[in-house]
């Protein structure tokens, strides 16, 4: 598919908020209104897109939430779509999103985790430029207000249409929980804590430029082998997140990852990408994040059995996934990653005029 760039986001704009895949409105009705009036106070009008059909079965819940999206991008007053969070059963939308529609009807899209099966299936079957970034109760809903940087960066990415994004800041700070009302706590009001962020950490060096493609590692492995996922790899440069393990509060184990990062080698992929960015892990402290960079390290030299000589950048810790804060990444778009200069950079606008 040809390339399709949304437009950028202006103040006045509407935002949609949609939902395809936890169905969480209901259940968390203050922290999505706080999404609300915060999107709000920054000059954007708001409009929830949930319907209160039942969706008691598989086939139900499918036709509803495929309705949510079809209305957000058939409608002409709205500029730009984010997930409200994310979830388990996006992928099941797949097979039955018009792409006539979304491709006729260009516009920004943004959310992360399960949502990597969405903005895959948009890029495959329409070229529209997606956006991994912040979901709403996730980060637009925190107490007393959203972290500041993810906010400056979603609008840097989304607002300027015409000049490149250029080098990805890093956050001094950061939090390593979700807010307590995502674990069914009954406090609405209590601010996350912060604690410094860990750097950004170079294990391969080198220079590679790219388009950039990835999610969350668990959702990229299952994408392989569908009609949804890159026919090459060649030109591209992976970014890969981790959610949280099996117990919600836990992180995700290092010994998945691994497991993840060799199926990818298997499937070719990690023997052709240019370069490869990993996401700071949530709840990982030092320890884990020396043990996957020891994994990483030895899955490129014995499994895929490419060189430390080889000019393939890898760069650990980058402030986006299952934490906060955390910037807004557009897929396909052209990056290119230096370690001589420790930088990582968008080289083209993510939005048009």
């Amino acid at each position: 598919m040809d390339p399709i760039l949304p437009k950028a986001l202006k103040r006045g704009d509407k935002i949609a908020f949609v939902s395809p895949s936890a169905r969480l409105n209901d259940i968390l009705p203050i922290p999505l209104a706080r999404g609300k009036t915060y999107l709000e106070s920054l000059g954007f009008q708001v409009q929830i897109i949930f319907s209160k059909e039942t969706t008691a079965t598989i086939t139900e819940s499918i036709r509803v939430r495929c309705d949510e999206i079809h209305a957000a991008f058939r409608d002409d007053t709205i500029a730009a779509i984010i997930c409200t969070i994310g979830g388990e059963h996006a992928n099941e939308l797949l097979p039955f999103l018009d792409y006539s529609l979304i491709r006729s009807n260009p516009k920004i899209f943004v959310g992360y985790s399960d949502t990597t099966f969405l903005h895959y299936a948009i890029q495959a079957r329409t070229g529209l430029r997606t956006f991994y970034g912040p979901s709403v109760l996730t980060d637009f809903s925190d107490f007393p207000k959203p972290m500041q940087f993810t906010v400056d960066h979603f609008l840097r990415v989304l607002n300027e249409a015409g000049t490149s994004v250029g080098p990805l800041p890093r956050s001094p700070i950061c939090s390593k929980e979700h807010s307590d009302f995502l674990f069914g706590h009954e406090t609405l009001d209590k601010p996350r804590e912060t604690t410094d962020s860990p750097s950004w950490r170079w294990l391969r060096g080198g220079q590679a430029t790219g388009h950039l493609y990835g999610g969350t590692v668990t959702c990229v492995v299952r994408l392989q082998g569908t009609p949804y996922a890159p026919v090459s790899w060649k030109n591209k440069i992976l970014f890969l997140e981790s959610s949280m393990g099996d117990d919600i509060q836990l992180p995700y184990s290092v010994s998945k990852f691994r497991n993840n990062l060799v199926d990818l080698a298997l499937c070719g992929i990690l023997h052709e990408i240019r370069g490869l960015i990993i996401g700071r892990g949530y709840k990982y402290d030092t320890s884990m994040q020396d043990e996957l960079a020891n994994v990483i390290n030895e899955v490129f030299n014995v499994v895929v059995g490419r060189s430390l000589e080889e000019q393939l950048p890898i760069l650990m810790n980058v402030d986006f996934g299952h934490t906060s804060p955390l910037l807004t990444l557009p897929i396909n778009a052209l990056v290119r990653l230096d370690c001589d200069l420790d930088e990582f950079s968008v080289v083209e606008p993510s939005v048009r005029a």
